[in-house]
């Protein structure tokens, strides 16, 4: 009779639904190359920035700077002026000579402040009337700044008071110049600095964003590539990414791409196989629930039998068979739905392991010896029939070992079951005589399909148990191999909850 596993097709269904999730409707969008949202403007975009950023946070001193320039230059010659107003006798200046010395300085009029007097060197015909003012002798940088803007943007014919020190001793300066000059000036220094500074931004801009797109962007971009072409069929091989020989942080993430991507791969393909062998063992359920019918309708007459042992195995045969027809029946009604929970009951648990090794001692009755220590009081809480199909499956795993490989170290082939009380759990330990489970082979023992450690195993019986005895609440380990290598086999230990 051919052994199906219950959690396969729930396992297959679980694939189908997820590999119908990936519609047209739930397509991954396109890789967006748009020159204007992409990601190479945006940075484009902000280098840009931030390098005019950088030129206004130079331009904005300098132009300070500048201002002052100039005016240090016009009252240096202010001073020359002064000196020559000093020689002369007071009064006695040519007005002719006095118009030449303040047109060059570009001043309407100098003045000598002492302490204790302020003396009027020279002045035009008319005395402006000041519209701002800015003390040389001490400027801050803030006083700098704020004075070279008023300037920038002040009215034609505004007229600037400056100050600084004289060439006498506890003595300075004061002009009073038209701004319009500087205003000029500042305003073809601040041309000149913008032109210079759009050709530096955009130099600097560009060769920056083509060293980040070469080094950075393109390789981004062709993963991100990659990852949408691979998300469309993640079971193509020929889509996978092959690592560059890239150093850095890309060519790690390009290496651990192509390493998902290849263990993606491999993953649907062996859960599309999955869902095929699912496919076909609902097939196989359904034609061997007709024939199990039938043979439920021969064991029923079978029962009828006078015969003492027919009556006696007919009870157990029947039970069998409806166990079989209820498990088809359960398979090929699988909606994909929340797993049915086990029916839990309190239930002794030396019956359920006599009942599961009854069909390996008929057929190994004279080869195996099976030594059973369960107290007939312990009882547990859990699904009688899932704890049933545990127990058979790690006694068939048991005896085909045995068969194949034989006993380790001449001992007599045995299997061995013994449970007791160990706090609020139940611990059932099934052991052997057999040959154990190689370590390579321990590491995934529970996993579905897993590489058996003895022919034709299918790596599906461990996972089944496995699986039920996790549903029930319990949990089942495999002991590492005995220091006495020669006399050690396999050893599960299964806790359960008790009753």
């Amino acid at each position: 009779m051919l052994d199906v596993p219950s959690d396969l097709p729930a396992r297959s269904a679980a694939v189908l639904r997820s590999t119908a999730l990936q519609t047209p409707a739930a397509a991954p969008r396109q890789l967006n190359h748009s020159r204007v949202r992409g990601l190479g403007t945006r940075l484009l975009l902000l280098t840009i920035f931030f390098v005019l950023i950088a030129q206004v946070m130079i331009y904005v001193p300098r132009l300070s700077v500048y201002r002052e320039n100039q005016l240090r230059d016009r009252l240096a010659a202010a001073s020359t002026a002064a000196q020559v107003f000093a020689a002369m006798p007071e009064d006695q200046m040519p007005r002719d000579l006095a118009a030449k010395l303040l047109g060059s300085v570009g001043a309407k009029t100098i003045a000598l402040k002492t302490l204790d007097k302020r003396q009027l060197l020279a002045v035009a015909e008319m005395p402006p009337v000041v519209s701002d003012s800015y003390d040389l002798r001490d400027p801050s940088m803030i006083e700098g700044i704020g004075a070279a803007f008023r300037t920038l943007f002040a009215p034609d014919g505004a007229t600037l008071q400056v100050i600084g020190p004289a060439p006498m001793s506890g003595a300075f300066l004061e002009i009073t110049l038209d701004e319009t000059s500087l205003k000029q000036a500042l305003w073809s220094y601040s041309k000149t600095f913008l032109g210079i500074s759009l050709t530096l931004s955009a130099i600097v801009a560009c060769s920056l964003w083509a060293a980040i797109w070469l080094v950075v962007l393109r390789p981004v971009r062709r993963l991100t590539s990659n990852i949408m072409a691979f998300g469309e069929r993640p079971e193509d091989y020929t889509r996978i990414i092959s690592p560059s020989e890239r150093r850095d942080e890309i060519g790690d993430a390009e290496h651990a791409l192509a390493s998902m991507q290849n263990s993606l791969a491999q993953e649907l393909g062996q859960k599309k196989r999955l869902a095929e062998l699912g496919m076909a063992v609902a097939q196989i359920n359904h034609d061997l629930r007709n024939m199990l019918s039938a043979a439920q309708l021969i064991s029923d007459r079978l029962a009828e039998i006078p015969d003492p042992l027919a009556r006696r195995l007919a009870p157990r045969l029947i039970a069998t068979l409806d166990r079989a027809i209820a498990f088809c029946q359960a398979t090929l009604t699988y909606s994909g739905g929340p797993d049915t929970p086990p029916l839990r009951q309190r239930f002794a648990l030396r019956p359920i392991v006599d009942q599961a090794i009854e069909p390996t001692q008929a057929e190994h009755f004279d080869s195996f010896r099976f030594e059973i220590e369960i107290p007939p009081d312990l009882e547990i809480l859990a699904d009688p029939d899932h704890i049933l199909r545990v127990v058979e499956n790690l006694t068939r795993n048991a005896a085909s070992a045995l068969v194949q490989l034989g006993a380790r170290g001449g001992q007599r082939p045995s299997i061995r079951y013994e449970a007791r009380r160990q706090g609020t759990v139940a611990l059932l330990v099934i052991s052997d005589t057999g040959p154990g489970v190689p370590p390579g082979v321990a590491e995934h023992i529970f996993e579905p399909f897993h590489a058996s450690s003895r022919r034709g195993g299918s790596g599906l019986g461990l996972a089944i148990a496995a699986d039920l005895v996790n549903r029930n609440g319990g949990s089942i380990t495999l002991d590492p191999p005995s220091p006495d290598a020669a006399s050690s086999g396999a050893r599960f230990r299964i806790s359960l909850p008790l009753a």
